[in-house]
């Protein structure tokens, strides 16, 4: 397996534990081999990841996040090594044909076999279906019919995109500035590769708003166009290989971070306390007065009014948002 994580110095200590979750469930797998484009990171930091990536007798190279690259007009991010994603088949070995895309905000709690062994001979990667509404789609210029997905977890075919020129395509996306609407480089990605993305299980996504609502009330806050089945959204509930923990307001902050109410958080403290990050403090809750009131709210069960009400607060929003790109 080919492996990438892409992170600031900052993020390297999330993403040790995420390391650690990947190589302790994944021992049967033959080789693995880590791909770390780093921005900034400590040479203490890489010193922590190497000994860590030695004890399970793995490989790991560190590529400093390319100036080209972060250099592009129309970029806006200040940690710019998130756009590495959008240049993997640029910035990787030649030889390396496919990579899995692991964000430093997730854990590994299975194997990761079915994953990486999907057939994605004519797509550009693989990637696990956000379930997002048709403003969303409309302020991107996308099908409804088509799936904006989430760029976390993304099983890519390198060798395509590079016989496709898929470089010069996202790098005149990024530029134009036309496809940025709220995630930016994932609101970028979809643009590029509409219909040459193909859906993973979300088991192998399982990012934070599976286990913050259940399916009647996902559909009740999200609205979405393309979505999983009930059967398909329970799986990822129940059985998730991939745990995102990507950012919310209602079920935050993250399992680094003081006060996280994630279903996965005593895993994630379990494994960190078997790292070298064992005595790390956690980092302090930063949250507003208004994320604190939700997160309050959900924790008293109110789960379909905050639901139905974020939802429609969530649709105004990006209802407006989508008109004043077409301006």
């Amino acid at each position: 397996m080919n492996i990438v994580y892409a992170t600031s110095d900052l993020y390297s200590k999330p993403a040790l534990i995420s390391i650690k979750t990947l190589l302790m469930n994944n021992t049967t797998v033959d080789e693995i081999h880590i791909y770390y484009i780093e921005h900034g990171v400590s040479d203490e930091n890489k010193d922590l990841l190497r000994a860590l990536i030695e004890e399970y007798h793995r490989q790991i190279d560190f590529i400093p996040m390319p100036e080209t690259f972060s250099q592009i007009e129309g970029i806006m991010r200040a940690d710019h090594v998130v756009y590495s994603y959008c240049f993997f088949q640029d910035i990787l070995p030649e030889t390396v044909d496919k990579v899995l895309l692991l964000e430093g905000d997730s854990i590994v709690v299975g194997d990761l076999t079915e994953l990486y062994g999907m057939d994605i001979t004519d797509y550009y990667f693989a990637a696990a279906d956000d379930m997002q509404n048709k403003n969303i789609h409309k302020g991107l210029g996308l099908k409804n019919s088509s799936p904006y997905v989430n760029c976390g977890i993304l099983l890519f075919n390198l060798k395509k995109m590079r016989e496709e020129k898929y470089s010069k395509k996202i790098a005149e996306i990024i530029q134009s500035g036309k496809s940025k609407l709220f995630f930016e480089v994932q609101d970028e990605m979809n643009v590029a590769a509409e219909g040459k993305i193909k859906i993973m299980p979300l088991r192998f996504n399982a990012y934070t708003m599976v286990f913050l609502f259940d399916y009647e009330n996902m559909f009740r806050f999200r609205k979405p166009t393309t979505y999983y089945t009930k059967e398909e959204f329970e799986d990822a509930r129940q059985n998730p290989v991939v745990v995102h923990f990507v950012k919310t307001k209602l079920m935050q902050p993250r399992p680094w971070i003081e006060n996280c109410t994630h279903p996965y958080t005593q895993y994630y403290l379990d494994v960190k306390a078997q790292t070298a990050l064992a005595d790390m403090e956690l980092w302090p809750d930063k949250r507003g007065f208004m994320s604190r009131l939700l997160g309050g709210l959900y924790a008293k069960g109110f789960k379909r009014v905050i639901a139905v009400s974020m939802g429609l607060y969530r649709s105004f929003l990006t209802y407006f948002s989508s008109l004043y790109k077409h301006m």
